[in-house]
């Protein structure tokens, strides 16, 4: 099983790649830094919409939260001020094609007849009703449950909404308790109702990246990261 040139390296990456390419609209991909949430979901949905044309565009969003101390207001317009927050997508394309500069013709900058790849803030979804996309939402464990209700309310006719993030990796402070979490509250709900015919939840748990990230992520991930998050992640395992 391949998309858009890339293969899985477990079979938590392969049963991914299923959930990812079938016709159910949510997808949640959880697990550390590094373990292919947002490569593979690219791939997948890349392949969707260039390759098999079974979605009309790709749109990549994430909150734009920064980590640590806030730089400060980023010049520029809007897709200026987008730019740095989508240098993961960027980053892959190096991974998933050895010419990336040639998908540009795809990107929302580029001729109108040919634009099959947007990049979107959460803050302006609002209102929206998403037809024929494939969407990938990055980052989710900082998403409250306000923004969630706001980006999950979207999906229109054949939409693909594919929600990734690592509850490890919270970057708000209030958001690290369950109950004010958006990815926790809409995953969890989604398993309490036992709405199986509308999701899939894959937990991705290999590391990827180089062996220090692991090492790195077993030091660092349980602290302050409260038990339900983890007894979450752990229902959407695979049994290698």
């Amino acid at each position: 099983m391949a998309f858009f040139g890339l293969t899985a390296r477990n079979e938590a990456q392969k049963r991914a790649m299923q959930a990812l390419s079938n016709s159910k609209p949510f997808t949640f991909l959880t697990g550390p830094a590094g373990s292919g949430k947002t490569l593979i979901a690219q791939a997948v949905g890349l392949d969707s919409v260039l390759e098999r044309r079974q979605h009309r565009k790709l749109i990549y969003t994430r909150l734009q939260t920064q980590v640590g101390m806030d730089v400060g207001a980023l010049p520029g317009d809007l897709n200026e001020k987008t730019y740095p927050f989508i240098a993961p997508f960027m980053d892959n394309l190096d991974v998933l094609t050895e010419r990336p500069g040639e998908l540009k013709r795809y990107f929302t900058e580029g001729d109108e007849d040919k634009r099959k790849i947007f990049f979107d803030s959460i803050q302006t979804v609002r209102g929206r009703s998403l037809n024929h996309t494939f969407l990938l939402a990055d980052e989710c464990q900082n998403l409250d449950v306000g923004t969630m209700a706001a980006l999950a309310t979207r999906p229109g006719i054949n939409a693909k909404f594919v929600f990734m993030g690592n509850f490890a990796q919270i970057d708000v402070g209030r958001l690290r308790k369950p109950e004010h979490n958006g990815l926790y509250q809409l995953l969890v709900g989604l398993y309490d109702r036992q709405a199986f015919e509308y999701f899939d939840h894959v937990n991705l748990t290999e590391t990827q990246r180089h062996p220090v990230v692991e090492i790195v992520e077993d030091i660092l991930r349980n602290h302050e990261m409260a038990p339900e998050f983890a007894e979450l992640e752990a229902r959407g395992d695979v049994a290698e």
